[in-house]
């Protein structure tokens, strides 16, 4: 197996898959989530992909990656744990099927290299003044939009309670009180200063020939750069302590709970794969207790479900209730997970979460954006298995196994957002904490 490593802080991870006729390239510029930062970070990719120094707008661009085969390009944010990504996809048609002679892998990657690194300047060096207030504008619009989904925003608010003082707590995109100090010149050296000092990791999946892969791609990233700063990574949950409760009115017509827990494990600990198959029966599918008990059995809800946050090695438990049944169903939720602590875990939950998890893993082969993304999270904790061996792990964790991920978790705060009784129409339905979220 080929180092991955292409230079100091790029490395380069290539899957060929010939039942694609597409290849992506997914380019991941890692940072630390920092509140001095997060804004800036947050607004390059939109900037950088209005154009390059060969193609300066945005219209140039389209029509040279429409004369790729229709190649696609788009940018967006992650934040993975208390890291920051910016993210660049790729999307070409494989050199396979095109013409003979013909080839778009090649230069739609020398685009994509260009987008990040070689983008549309002015002659002082800045970014166009225009571009730059257009996607201010349009990442202001992007924040505010938050509260349009009350579920993702009882899930954020819950999240910034919980770790109050940490990394995780600052919003990955930023803030409109910061994005009104941005300027062309400081967000061109804040690019500048990201590209300098960042971790870059570059995969490649579907239809591509391994060697020229690594040729092309390789030599369009191998930077040549020095040895880079350090990074914080995420840091260490604080040890227990007495769950706090916040209540926060709204003009909503359904209220939405949001229960945050901290876990022992993270992603790289051995404890990891239980605690994955732990959420399964607790309430990550429609088999799961949440589902079953909150849900359809004692109607408490309109939707129930758990998800984790495993970098930081955090667990919420998420429902959309009437105001009046607020109590009931914050304390048969935390029932459910006590019920896992005790071993009430049945044959059946145990083998249709198995069965779940199978499915969702075959899926995951079928997506490569997402296969690229979740190759990514895997790398950055350290884990250095492959993905049938993860599923074999994961499908493998015994009952007693998920009692025990389940004592390594602690409630830590409990947010509701309440309704104040003026809303007159429903919101939407229900949604699930997704810290790798994002799309502009």
């Amino acid at each position: 197996m080929p180092s991955p490593d292409l230079d100091e802080g790029v490395s380069l991870h290539v899957r060929p898959d010939p039942k694609f006729k597409t290849a992506i390239v997914k380019v991941f510029v890692l940072t630390d989530l920092d509140a001095a930062s997060a804004t800036e970070v947050a607004l390059l990719p939109s900037v950088l992909r209005r154009g390059t120094r060969q193609h300066p707008s945005q219209r140039e661009l389209t029509r040279h990656l429409e004369s790729l085969y229709g190649a696609q390009l788009g940018g967006d944010i992650l934040k993975i744990g208390e890291e920051q990504v910016v993210s660049f996809k790729l999307e070409v048609a494989g050199d396979f099927f095109l013409p003979k002679g013909q080839s778009a892998f090649k230069p739609a990657v020398e685009t994509l290299r260009a987008l990040l690194l070689d983008p549309a300047l002015d002659a002082a060096g800045s970014f166009p003044p225009a571009v730059v207030a257009q996607e201010k504008e349009k990442q202001a619009q992007f924040i505010d939009s938050l509260l349009n989904d009350k579920a993702s925003y009882a899930a954020e608010r819950c999240g910034r309670e919980m770790c109050k003082g940490e990394p995780f707590a600052v919003y990955e995109y930023g803030s409109k009180e910061d994005l009104a100090r941005v300027t062309p010149a400081s967000l061109a050296e804040r690019w500048r200063w990201l590209v300098a000092s960042s971790r870059i990791s570059v995969y490649v999946l579907g239809a591509v020939d391994e060697a020229v892969a690594r040729e092309i791609v390789g030599e369009a990233f191998r930077l040549g750069r020095k040895k880079l700063p350090g990074l914080r990574g995420t840091t260490v949950n604080p040890g227990r302590r007495a769950s706090r409760e916040i209540r926060e009115p709204m003009s909503v017509k359904q209220g939405k709970l949001c229960m945050g827990l901290r876990s022992e494990a993270r992603i790289e600990d051995a404890g990891y794969f239980a605690l994955i198959a732990m959420n399964g029966v607790l309430g990550a599918f429609a088999h799961s207790k949440l589902f079953r008990n909150v849900r359809e059995k004692a109607g408490l809800c309109y939707y129930a479900s758990s998800s984790i946050e495993r970098t930081k090695g955090l667990v919420f438990i998420q429902s959309g209730i009437e105001k009046e049944n607020y109590e009931k169903a914050r304390d048969l939720s935390l029932a459910q997970l006590d019920a896992i602590r005790k071993g009430e875990i049945t044959d059946e939950e145990i083998e249709s979460t198995r069965s779940a998890m199978r499915l969702n893993y075959r899926s995951l082969l079928d997506k490569p954006a997402q296969l690229a993304n979740s190759l990514y999270i895997l790398g950055l904790g350290g884990r250095r298995e492959t993905l049938d061996e993860i599923a074999a792990r994961v499908e493998s964790v015994t009952k007693d196994e998920m009692v025990e991920a389940a004592n390594r978790i602690w409630l830590d705060t409990v947010y509701f957002l309440e309704p104040d009784g003026t809303a007159v129409e429903d919101e939407e339905g229900g949604g699930s904490f997704a810290p790798e979220r994002g799309s502009r």
